[in-house]
């Protein structure tokens, strides 16, 4: 096992692995810039390093400086967890190259996965249904013109690196893609350090479904579904696990593809690969190459702690998992991501307080200021049942009860989207938390 691990990551996340650490008696280093040096995560770090300035390009967008963090530190492992460099090829091979473990799938997988374009290729190959895309990388604006008149209106334009969102616009017609291009490209720039973009067929009724995946190299553990179709801006806001929408056997194929997909790579680690679901057919849409912000409601239903589950995949100690969950869950999990709206005026948090029977994620206390700088959640508020109605009544009991006073939230947004009769009675698409947004 591990002796020290370094957390190039910051907030609710760093606070997740530190926990995860603990139970396995592994000293942890917080990295941090110059506006988190007072954050809860690095009070619960055994050692702190500041490795830059609040710009994320100088601090946690920094390879260089992270590393350096880890040499002086005599740490043997990193773990990236998700966004910043979480799926950075280049800076998983520094780390070889530098003798340090990353927690993580190796570099050529990162990046077999991390370009959507090239992934959907492979999933092709593979057998894996995708939606028609193409890439646009290295094209000129003309040649952009021709390729989307030939594929159709409406479009999704994607950034072909990176995820949560950054850099996705849907697109109507040639004048919008014009206008978006360079806003998606600076956006996903700033996000992941690539602006490579690529265009993919829109569907105007589906539902987002993804499988959590755990490889060994020899095996790939599959750790059940979500269902993450209410979005707002491309940012996910509630999901559960599992998709209760799935019969049986489409579950079955599901996981078929999702095993299809990946049975000749060795894959290790953690890994998502989300699809798009309409008309009872699934889309690859892409695979994410690490721990999943929404990780939370899979450990729910599995009783598997996969933070654990992944350091220990990396270190070489034997996972004792089954080769499939069951097929017909006996347990959902919900949800919520508790997150700041603008504008942020004041991010002193006074009070923050929510039920004993609720899991909650977060990297903030009374007391903390909320940091603006990155990205706008807060916590994750997490609830089961026996059925989804249960757990959509415990979701409904455990919001209402939540106390948080100080930035602005999302909290009544989410309030009034779980009393909803079509959340309810689940009939969503990943475009209905849009249109009750605009219609509240």
């Amino acid at each position: 096992m591990f002796h020290k691990l370094l957390i190039a990551n910051r907030g609710e996340i760093a606070v997740r692995i530190i926990k995860a650490c603990r139970q396995l008696h592994i000293q942890t280093v917080a990295v941090c810039s110059t506006i988190d040096r007072q954050a809860w995560y690095t009070q619960l770090a055994d050692e702190v390093v500041c490795i830059g300035p609040a710009a994320a390009t100088g601090s946690y967008l920094n390879a260089e400086a992270i590393l350096m963090a880890a040499i002086n530190t005599h740490a043997d492992a990193i773990h990236p967890g998700y966004g910043f460099l979480a799926e950075n090829a280049d800076f998983a091979a520094m780390c070889a190259e530098c003798g340090i473990t990353w927690i993580g799938p190796q570099a050529d997988q990162i990046r077999l996965m991390g370009d959507k374009s090239r992934a959907k290729q492979f999933a092709q190959q593979q057998g894996v249904p995708v939606l028609a895309g193409r890439s646009i990388q290295g094209l000129a604006w003309p040649q952009i013109k021709q390729t989307a008149l030939r594929m159709g209106f409406p479009l999704v334009l994607k950034a072909s690196h990176g995820g949560g969102g950054k850099g996705i616009r849907v697109i109507d017609d040639v004048q919008a893609l014009h206008q978006q291009l360079r806003v998606a490209r600076a956006e996903a720039a700033a996000a992941f350090l690539n602006d490579a973009m690529y265009l993919e067929h829109f569907l105007p009724s589906a539902r987002h479904i993804e499988v959590q995946v755990l490889g060994t190299g020899a095996t790939v553990h599959i750790l059940g579904d979500r269902d993450c179709s209410l979005q707002l801006h491309k940012q996910k806001v509630l999901e559960e696990s599992p998709a209760s929408i799935l019969t049986p056997a489409q579950r079955r194929d599901l996981y078929r593809l999702s095993q299809q997909l990946l049975a000749e790579t060795g894959y290790q680690s953690l890994g998502t690969i989300e699809y798009l679901f309409a008309d009872g057919q699934f889309y690859f849409m892409e695979m994410n190459t690490r721990l999943q912000v929404e990780h939370g409601v899979t450990e729910l239903t599995t009783g598997i702690d996969i933070v654990v589950a992944q350091i220990k995949q990396a270190a070489g100690v034997p996972l004792h998992l089954a080769s499939t969950v069951d097929l017909v869950p006996t347990k959902t999990a919900i949800e919520a991501r508790i997150t700041a709206v603008l504008p942020v005026e004041h991010t002193l948090i006074e009070q923050f307080s929510w039920p004993a029977t609720s899991r909650v994620d977060t990297g903030y206390r009374a007391g903390d200021h909320f940091v603006t700088m990155y990205d706008g959640l807060i916590a994750k508020l997490m609830v089961t049942g026996t059925t989804r109605a249960q757990a959509v009544q415990h979701l409904q009991t455990a919001l209402a009860a939540v106390k948080l006073v100080g930035p602005a939230t999302n909290l009544n947004f989410l309030r009034q989207t779980v009393a909803r009769p079509a959340y309810v009675a689940d009939q969503v698409t990943i475009h209905s938390l849009a249109a009750w947004e605009a219609n509240s």
